[in-house]
């Protein structure tokens, strides 16, 4: 899927999953993908959405019915899925940024990626002010670093960019 980059709905998400051939799986995880998840889905990649709020799936809902496309959009939250598939592609989107604490959600995201799959991921590090204005590294993005570093995964991407003072993460994991 060729997206000029000045362009919607081109973004970091699709720039690494637009590759994915027809019949791929994708998960998305969290809210804000309904326009990825629909563009997906029209180029016959096999679309999950899951989110434990009804507004967000049904705006996916809507959104695939109006494309004319199918994905399966399932109500739960992230730490109680159970998910029968292995994916290729998972993606993270609009959680705070999980720390440390958080290695068993990401143990099980990586579980169910089938090997070589890719983990992508924006999430909001919520660092203080004083941190902020100290010019400091992010705590956030540092943790998320050594995080990754202890999982059967390759870390093949991770950047920052700080809007309306607060930092956005951007990771790329491919599962080992």
């Amino acid at each position: 899927m060729n997206q000029d980059r000045r362009s919607e709905p081109y973004n970091f998400i699709l720039a690494h999953t637009s590759s994915l051939p027809p019949g791929s799986r994708a998960l998305f995880l969290g809210k804000g993908h309904g326009r990825n998840a629909v563009l997906l889905a029209k180029i016959g990649v096999h679309v999950e959405v899951l989110d434990s709020n009804d507004k967000e799936l049904l705006a996916v809902q809507k959104a695939a019915s109006e494309a004319n496309v199918f994905l399966i959009t399932r109500h739960t939250r992230i730490e109680y899925w159970n998910l029968p598939h292995i994916y290729d592609a998972i993606i993270l989107g609009e959680l705070p940024l999980p720390s440390a604490k958080h290695t068993y959600l990401f143990e099980k995201i990586l579980s169910t990626l089938s090997p070589n799959g890719l983990f992508i991921g924006e999430m909001w590090s919520e660092d203080t002010p004083e941190a902020i204005q100290s010019g400091q590294e992010p705590y956030h993005l540092i943790a998320l670093y050594s995080l990754f570093q202890n999982l059967p995964c390759r870390l093949l991407k991770i950047s920052k960019e700080f809007i309306n003072n607060r930092y956005l993460m951007r990771i790329v994991v491919q599962k080992t």
